[in-house]
């Protein structure tokens, strides 16, 4: 029963977190529409629209930033410290979104205001992710590492679902002060789930394999060069984490704008469908954590970049239908494949890297790639639809899928079987050369 408490205690704190970073940027992707109207000049909505999605995607550039510095505090100081300020930081910034003056009042100061909290988000972004999986990983039992992962995995889509919901409520308490004002109370609410994530984290304990790591004098001085010497690593894990950037964040990030906009949806039903699609794609997480550790994260991982590669052009010509059902088999079509690819993808990238630089190595990889491909997932989605048509947006992601999968099929190894004295060893090894 102790350890149950313990086991809940671990998840608990990790996946708010998580669920809270996801939270932050459906609120934000979303709600894109209105930022547009508060924070740019009236007179060009298309402009205010694409000014908004870049301020999204200027938030992802300085995530690698975020990855070095609290990636290296997870590796030099312990993945408690890691988690405790990151959680912090996002606190502060998400709940300042909610008391930030419209362009209205405060003219250009507006929308530089609001891009300074988002790159105060970024920057706790940076290492969120992979400094939970992380520290779940170290604390899971070697058998059900992929189901313990799977959890943190699922508070992406639990997160934003919840944000999806909380929109919803809002707009149907009353669609005029949604536009209005009310929105805003879906980022303070943001803030106060992080305060609460921090006080969780506060009460962890760090993880043994840290421990171990610092007593025996095997940490990392300089992480990140560390991580860059093991560059086929790194590249490995670059491609994979572009294609779970793109799948994920043209979902969460431009998905809600193009069915507005392109698809002709009233945001009502935008935000049913959406809230009812990620909650589907949380509970596929957890099927995928528990199929990765009876058959392997690779099956995994290849199956769901499969899936997407012809699954999504489908999906954006399900988008375009118009009608609630269109719109969820569309979701569904993305959802699918978003869930397998996240927790094959970070279950991999957590056991493949060597626990002195498991935090740095991981958490860049991860960012880098989230900042090329993630940040500019909507803006491109966008600029693909105004010159493509609205097939453009599913033919690039099943390109980036297809490409992926080759790089994956040549290089990719099962992890599933690495025990933790496989780890330690590699990690001795790095050491002496």
């Amino acid at each position: 029963m102790q350890q149950q408490a313990k086991h809940r205690k671990v998840l608990g704190a990790a996946m708010i977190g998580h669920a809270v970073e996801s939270y932050d940027f459906v609120i934000y992707g979303s709600s894109a529409t209105i930022i547009a109207k508060h924070f740019f000049p009236a007179g060009n909505p298309a402009l205010a629209i694409l000014s908004t999605l870049a301020v999204y995607g200027l938030a992802f550039v300085v995530r690698p930033l975020g990855a070095a510095v609290f990636g290296s505090v997870g590796d030099r100081l312990g993945r408690r410290a890691a988690l405790s300020w990151v959680v912090l930081i996002m606190a502060v910034s998400t709940a300042a979104i909610a008391a930030l003056p419209g362009y209205a009042s405060a003219g250009i100061a507006a929308p530089i205001l609001l891009l300074c909290a988002r790159l105060a988000q970024g920057i706790s972004m940076g290492a969120e992710y992979t400094s939970a999986a992380s520290y779940v990983m170290e604390q899971a039992p070697p058998a059900r590492r992929g189901r313990w992962i799977s959890v943190v995995g699922s508070a992406t889509f639990i997160g934003s679902a919840l944000a999806t919901f909380a929109l919803l409520a809002l707009e149907l308490v009353s669609p005029a002060a949604y536009a209005d004002w009310s929105w805003r109370l879906a980022f303070l609410f943001g803030g106060i789930m992080a305060l609460v994530g921090l006080y969780m984290r506060l009460r962890l304990d760090e993880t043994s394999t840290f421990r171990e790591l610092e007593a025996e004098g095997e940490t990392s001085a300089r992480p990140v060069r560390d991580s860059f010497r093991q560059w086929r690593v790194f590249l490995l894990l670059f491609a994979i984490f572009a294609l779970l950037a793109v799948l994920v964040h043209n979902l969460l990030g431009y998905l809600p704008t193009y069915l507005t906009t392109t698809g002709g949806l009233g945001g009502r039903t935008v935000l049913i469908a959406g809230g009812v699609a990620l909650v589907v794609c949380a509970g596929v997480c957890l099927l995928a954590g528990m199929f990765a550790d009876r058959f392997g994260r690779r099956p995994l991982l290849l199956g769901g970049v499969a899936i997407a590669v012809a699954g999504s052009v489908p999906a954006y010509l399900l988008a375009g239908g118009g009608t609630l059902v269109s719109t969820l088999a569309a979701e569904i079509l993305l959802v699918v494949p978003a869930a397998l690819v996240t927790i094959a993808a970070t279950t991999i990238a957590v056991e493949l890297v060597p626990p002195r630089v498991r935090a740095t190595s991981t958490a860049l990889a991860y960012n880098v790639a989230y900042a090329v491909f993630g940040g500019t997932a909507p803006l491109l989605g966008a600029l693909l639809t105004q010159r493509f048509g609205q097939l453009a947006p599913g033919a690039y992601i099943a390109v980036v899928a297809a490409i992926a999968l080759v790089i994956l099929v040549l290089a990719l190894p099962e992890t599933r079987d690495r025990a933790a004295s496989d780890f330690r060893e590699h990690a001795r090894k790095s050491v002496t050369r």
